[in-house]
């Protein structure tokens, strides 16, 4: 029996060698089916985005270079800025360390022109004015001084500001700068204020002022406003009487006169224009009395707005 065992065994040994083979083939061929379908899948994938991307890159072109036709360029103009309110504050005394207030009302976005003129209660110098502010919280930006120094009797000041929201009332408080004054100080002031408002207003451009020493009959100014359509505001000064009518405003020149106020010491007056071209202006006044005056020139710019199509 033994004999025959030998080949029972090379038969077994076989047989297991062509089943070993056989499940390593079947590995190989799963492993190579795996790596041809991943293959395959990895290609769809970048075909298939190669074939996408240009249609939406396509697509993007014609947004931005395609045949259709483009919107219009739309222009920006200018507007002039318009009139549209002004307040006079009655005149008071203001002793040393005081500080002296108006109301107004606002609407939202409002230009605010703030017109002060002082000159001495008591003989001395005059104080600068520190600093102008509202209950809104906005700080104001003085534009211009007309004054020949601080030992002369009269002082014109502009400060403006622009109105952060609407309200029914609201304060404007004027500080002089006491601590600061030249000695002699006088120990108090006279002062009136003016408070105008314009709508439309993209900020000031140029402006001129006049502070002459000698008092007179007449007031001049020149003064070359920086775009077209703009607002030219001429902000006078003087010696107070009793009659504003004779202070006409210049027909040659369109302007219109928007307040005058008569106070006991000083007279402030109020006019304003619009003009067509960016070219020298000369605004001129007269009155009947000799008087020391001053008279500060303000141009204020018009918004740009896009043009109709």
């Amino acid at each position: 029996m033994e004999p025959s065992s030998a080949p029972d065994r090379a038969l077994s040994n076989s047989l297991n060698f062509s089943k070993k083979c056989g499940i390593n083939s079947i590995r190989r061929f799963s492993r190579i089916l795996a790596v041809t379908v991943l293959v395959v899948i990895m290609l769809t994938t970048v075909v298939g985005f190669s074939e996408i991307n240009p249609v939406l890159q396509h697509h993007a072109d014609k947004g931005t270079s395609g045949t259709g036709t483009s919107p219009p360029v739309r222009t920006l103009r200018t507007i002039a800025p318009s009139f549209y309110a002004v307040s006079n504050i009655p005149e008071a005394m203001i002793s040393g360390n005081g500080s002296y207030t108006g109301l107004i009302a606002t609407n939202l976005d409002d230009f605010i022109i703030v017109q002060i003129a002082y000159s001495e209660g008591t003989g001395g110098n005059l104080p600068d004015i520190s600093n102008v502010r509202d209950t809104q919280s906005s700080s104001y930006s003085r534009i211009a001084s007309a004054s020949p120094g601080v030992a002369e009797n009269f002082w014109e000041q502009v400060w403006t500001s622009r109105a952060s929201s609407t309200t029914t009332s609201m304060n404007i408080t004027v500080s002089p700068d006491w601590s600061a004054c030249q000695k002699p100080c006088v120990t108090s002031i006279i002062i009136s204020m003016t408070l105008s408002r314009y709508r439309d207003v993209a900020g000031v451009g140029s402006l001129a002022a006049v502070a002459p020493s000698n008092s007179s009959t007449s007031q001049s100014a020149k003064i070359t406003p920086t775009q077209a359509n703009s607002m030219l505001v001429e902000l006078l000064s003087h010696g107070a009487y009793s009659n504003c009518g004779i202070d006409a405003p210049q027909p040659g020149a369109g302007q219109t006169s928007r307040n005058c106020f008569t106070a006991t010491t000083e007279r402030t007056e109020l006019f304003d224009h619009t003009v067509s071209n960016a070219q020298t202006y000369t605004d001129s006044y007269s009155w009947a009395l000799v008087e020391v005056q001053r008279g500060i020139y303000i141009e204020l710019k018009g918004n740009s707005i896009p043009s109709p199509p």
